[in-house]
């Protein structure tokens, strides 16, 4: 295929003839707006007319530029998508609003644009597949729910990114960056003060941050998820003020507020005292540490190698180390099989990874049931009675491996295409980085959050080996990231 054909594309899909319409004189729609504020004023509650003019501001902010509605999206999915109408979460709820948003404004201009991509075609491919591995699901209302959940990240990439310029990604960016910050900030409350069930609690004095994921696991995956693009951004803003001399003091305050963030972002996903985090979180900052700079790549090269040396020293001498950071580390081994921890007694200790490898087993007997299109999309806790060892009898909801969930649950077509995907987001975040021009400012922003992305993607590869992060939002989270790039890439 030429490089030409490749290249992410614009579709207009739709043209509509216009019409007059017929519109209500000035004067008199003034006045109706001045009586209907007056009897609002004169009969409604303080509180209740506040929070309408506050509503009615933001409508027509939104209805004016469309694409601000995905900066509250960005900001608080991980609060909405736990916050459920019915059927739907509130986040489900923002991004309908913001799609008729993009289609209302489309009518108006009587066009309707695409931005269309191989990324986005697989993950319409991805979600094609899920669709046929509903018929052989038990539950069918679980997995309808999955795949409308999946269904989101391609709608977003072919929407999110005709709304954006560069100005505006830039103004997602903090969006989402500040979400991750303010998840960090609220889990470093919770380490410090205690707040959250007591068996949270760690050295009798802290505990384990979740924020508002309940769960210490993905809310340490979520916060790994930003920390290397603002890392990548932080590297970034850092040379912008060492290669323009122009307003080098905003260039200095952006940049230590982006080294503020990726410290606070860090302290969160140590808080969550997540194994799986800890590793994600390592490996996406050093992708991110070697592909900005060889300076960088130097410096990243030369830590890990101290690194390296502590953790070789310590090994012989316990006392190098402190002790609750090798307590918890210690049984890292049985993960990748390298002990059989099944055979032993379950204690206190070990408890936690002798049920994950208890469900990574249910998983496997899933899959041979049903090879090539698995048990059905979200069926895994539906299947899990019929295949679970003895003694293990709460499914969790998946099963803490999303490699082995997606052959469980999609069968082997189902993970081909699931890797096939995501491989393609690292190859394309490669390419975004690699095809700037060193003389464009913002192309040079673009190709970091491009590097950031790679190492996003990276973090997802290695903490996804021991958990499922595909929850809360955490998709939409990382589909507006990607819809950034995705707006201005000639990367294909």
């Amino acid at each position: 295929m030429s490089r030409n054909k490749q290249r992410a594309v614009t579709l207009k899909i739709l043209r509509v003839p216009g019409t007059d319409t017929l519109e209500v004189e000035r004067p008199l729609r003034q006045g109706l707006s001045l009586l209907l504020l007056a009897l609002a004023l004169a009969l409604l509650p303080l509180p209740v007319v506040v929070g309408l003019t506050f509503a009615g501001g933001a409508a027509l902010l939104v209805l004016r530029w469309p694409w601000l509605a995905w900066l509250p999206v960005a900001v608080f999915v991980p609060i909405t998508s736990s916050l459920r109408l019915g059927v739907a979460s509130l986040t489900d709820l923002l991004l309908a609003t913001g799609v008729a948003l993009w289609f209302l404004d489309g009518a108006r201009r009587r066009v309707l644009i695409v931005r269309w991509s191989p990324v986005s075609g697989l993950a319409a491919g991805f979600v094609a597949v899920l669709f046929v591995s509903l018929f052989f699901a038990v539950d069918l209302g679980e997995g309808v729910s999955e795949v409308i959940k999946w269904l989101q990240l391609p709608v977003l990439l072919l929407v999110v990114p005709t709304m954006l310029t560069p100005q505006r990604s830039r103004w997602l960016a903090a969006a989402l960056i500040l979400g991750a910050c303010v998840q960090a900030t609220l889990g470093l409350y919770q380490f410090i003060f205690q707040v959250g069930p007591e068996h949270f609690i760690i050295f009798g004095r802290f505990m384990r941050a979740s924020g508002t994921f309940d769960q210490p696991n993905p809310f340490g995956g979520f916060l790994g998820l930003a920390l290397p693009v603002t890392f990548s951004l932080a590297i970034w803003s850092w040379g912008e003020v060492m290669r323009c001399k122009e307003q080098r003091w905003r260039r200095a305050a952006e940049a230590l507020l982006y080294t503020v963030a990726v410290a606070l972002i860090a302290l969160g996903v140590l808080a969550s005292w997540s194994r799986g985090a800890w590793l994600g979180a390592f490996a996406g900052t050093l992708v991110v540490a070697v592909l900005r700079s060889r300076r960088a790549a130097l410096v990243s090269a030369f830590t890990a190698l101290l690194l390296a040396i502590w953790l070789v020293v310590g090994a012989f001498s316990p006392v190098m180390l402190p002790k609750p950071l090798t307590d918890r580390l210690a049984d890292l081994p049985a993960y990748f099989g390298l002990t059989d921890v099944l055979a032993q007694p379950v204690t206190d200790e070990n408890f936690a990874v002798v049920e994950r490898l208890a469900h990574w087993v249910a998983a496997q007997r899933m899959w041979e049931r049903s090879p090539w299109f698995g048990v059905g999309v979200g069926n895994y806790a539906a299947v899990y009675p019929e295949v679970r060892l003895p003694r293990w009898e709460d499914p969790l909801g998946h099963a803490h491996n999303i490699y082995l969930n997606m052959l469980a649950e999609t069968g082997l077509f189902g993970l081909a295409v699931f890797l096939t995907l995501w491989g393609a987001v690292a190859v394309w975040s490669w390419r975004c980085a690699r095809s700037v021009s060193p003389l464009d400012s913002h192309q040079r922003w673009r190709a970091a959050v491009a590097v950031g992305i790679l190492g996003s993607v990276t973090h997802l590869a290695v903490h996804s080996l021991v958990d499922n992060l595909f929850v809360r939002g955490i998709l939409v989270y990382i589909g507006l990231w990607l819809a950034i790039v995705h707006g201005d890439s000639h990367s294909w």
